[in-house]
């Protein structure tokens, strides 16, 4: 008798006063036709009514557990919930996003039917509307690759998908791999989907609709801090080092890509940045222009063309202009 695929699914939820947007979220796993999850709170120091949804929840349904903490950060949250988990597979939702009904079922059927072992796979998203509609939902897609078919495969696409949202991971890879989210580090997701990369094997994708992703006005207000770009900053540079020292040769140039990815979205935001940041880091960010070298892609070219014919500051300067035009379209 063929034994049931019914694995149990860890949901770990960072919680920090979204009191406006919690009950939905939750709601849209625990309504879903898959059961066997778990879903584990962890309010790090809400000052709203947060703690008290959080409370309820874990009162009326015995498959939430809620930890609260001091607020540290979400990395310190997610670490916090990945050592509480007791699933096979984890999932990170964000507090004020929602899941699509009845995805999950289909999710777990896919992992079922993979010849091997999964460990990631790959979700699509969609951003909502200020009308309360749905974009087109994006993301990566293919059957099956091992790390350097990934690797070779994001290098032909526009975006490096490093959100922790957007994956379904293999409990082990956490307890064998120890690929933890760094404390009080910002774009944290960025170092950490390159150690998962880095030590993962097999990866999948789920072709349907899946992750519904809010786009808050006081997210926007914290994107610009000093700490911010110096973490951004740091993030490379260390991946950077690993890269050269760490990294298998039939990978490098693979990493770098990716590296240079990030790079570049830190040269359209710099004039985010006031003159006293912008000042202080133009030196270390204009070293770093090398990286593009291992983008071959039409915009990487334009912005090396722009560099040598205008110089790197204007070159920042425009791109912010280019990527604050799209934002209003």
């Amino acid at each position: 008798m063929k034994n049931i695929f019914n694995p149990k699914i860890s949901v770990i939820i960072p919680v920090y006063n979204t009191e406006q947007y919690l009950n939905y979220c939750v709601d849209s796993v625990l309504n879903q036709e898959y059961q066997n999850i778990e879903v584990i709170l962890v309010n790090d120091g809400s000052t709203d009514k947060s703690a008290d949804i959080c409370d309820k929840y874990q009162k009326v349904d015995e498959r939430v557990k809620v930890i609260h903490q001091s607020n540290s950060g979400a990395s310190t949250a997610r670490n916090k919930g990945i050592d509480n988990a007791t699933g096979e597979y984890i999932m990170f939702l964000d507090s004020d996003d929602f899941w699509v009904d009845g995805c999950l079922g289909k999710i777990i059927s896919k992992l079922e039917k993979s010849e091997k072992e999964v460990d990631v796979m790959f979700l699509k998203y969609a951003v909502i509307k200020e009308n309360g509609s749905l974009t087109d939902f994006k993301g990566y897609k293919f059957d099956y690759f091992n790390r350097v078919e990934l690797l070779r495969y994001i290098s032909t696409q526009d975006k490096v998908a490093v959100s922790a949202c957007l994956k379904v991971i293999n409990k082990k890879i956490f307890s064998d791999k120890r690929v933890y989210f760094k404390d009080s580090l910002l774009a944290e997701d960025i170092d950490w989907f390159f150690k998962l990369v880095s030590v993962a094997n097999s990866f999948v994708t789920y072709d349907g609709g899946f992750y519904c992703y809010r786009i808050l006005k006081s997210s926007a207000s914290r994107s610009t801090n000093e700490k911010r770009i110096a973490d951004y900053l740091y993030i490379l540079n260390k991946w950077i080092k690993l890269t050269s020292e760490k990294i298998d040769e039939a990978e490098r140039d693979y990493f770098y890509y990716m590296i240079g990815y990030e790079y570049e979205i830190l040269l359209a935001t710099f004039f985010d940045y006031d003159k006293r940041i912008r000042d202080r880091y133009l030196i270390e960010l204009k070293d770093l222009f090398w990286l593009l070298d291992y983008r071959n892609k039409p915009r990487s070219n334009l912005i090396k063309i722009l560099n040598k014919t205008i110089g790197f500051r204007y070159t920042c300067r425009l791109l912010n202009l280019y990527l604050h035009k799209r934002k209003i379209k």
